[in-house]
């Protein structure tokens, strides 16, 4: 386990339900699998049961499958060690990635208790990309999909060699979700990451997909539109049957130096 204290950054060993290190400092695995290695007066933050019971659903539709495939090739491309999912949430990409040792971060405990349950081959834990509790040069493959880039973290967790995948939206992701929503539909942005690893890759994956009935429902409802739209949109939702939409996604793939 190469997981370490949050409290004085010395190695975590589990000890039946706990992982305790050198200096006596304490924490609890959940029922479901997860490990909570943030402090008692954290305040946890992250999606709630109704939005992890959203994307879920919608994921489960298999509408997003093609960008999980396209980062299992990459995982399988790189044959990494040691993988970290920063912003894990269910671990719907996590699960399918291959390494020896995987690591899921998230600060949603609802979200770690549904990833948690469905893959045991990932040791995930409640903890912020921001203050990660891994040694620095212990990862030979990050990503983060769909999450800010923790660029300092990143860079000190990542071994000379590794890669760091940080997956966005594209212009046209759900494009058609917004004509339907708004009366100025707008494209996303898509801005240069400030860190300093170097850019190797550049990928945009595309694919349109079918929705209706609750995976429509549920795809807004795991999208800031949920609470950006205003109730005339959210009407005209709920009377659409069916819609095709383009899902659009742009895969950069960073090398630490060796």
């Amino acid at each position: 386990m190469k997981l370490i204290c949050p409290v004085c950054r010395k190695a975590l060993k589990q000890n039946g339900r706990e992982a305790v290190c050198e200096n006596g400092h304490h924490f609890d695995y959940a029922k479901s699998g997860y490990l909570n290695l943030l402090m008692k007066q954290s305040k946890v933050h992250g999606d709630d049961a109704a939005m992890v019971k959203a994307r879920t659903g919608f994921l489960n539709s298999g509408a997003y499958a093609f960008l999980k495939e396209h980062l299992t090739a990459l995982s399988r491309e790189f044959r990494p060690q040691v993988i970290a999912d920063l912003g894990c949430g269910e671990g719907y990409y996590t699960a399918a990635l291959e390494a020896e040792e995987k690591y899921g971060f998230d600060m949603s405990k609802d979200a770690l208790k549904h990833a948690a349950k469905h893959d045991r081959s990932t040791a995930y834990c409640v903890a912020s990309i921001f203050h990660l509790p891994m040694p620095d040069s212990s990862c030979d493959f990050v990503l983060t999909c769909f999450a800010p880039a923790a660029c300092v973290e990143i860079e000190r967790i990542l071994k000379p060699g590794g890669v760091f995948v940080f997956v966005t939206p594209g212009k046209k992701h759900l494009f058609e979700l917004k004509e339907l929503l708004y009366e100025t539909p707008y494209e996303n942005k898509v801005t240069p990451l400030n860190m300093a690893l170097p850019l190797i890759r550049t990928d945009e994956i595309r694919q349109p997909f079918d929705c209706s009935g609750e995976d429509l429902m549920n795809l807004f409802m795991m999208t800031p539109y949920a609470w950006r739209t205003a109730e005339s949109g959210k009407e005209k939702l709920r009377r659409t049957l069916q819609m095709r939409i383009l899902a659009e996604f742009v895969v950069r793939v960073y090398q630490k130096p060796f």
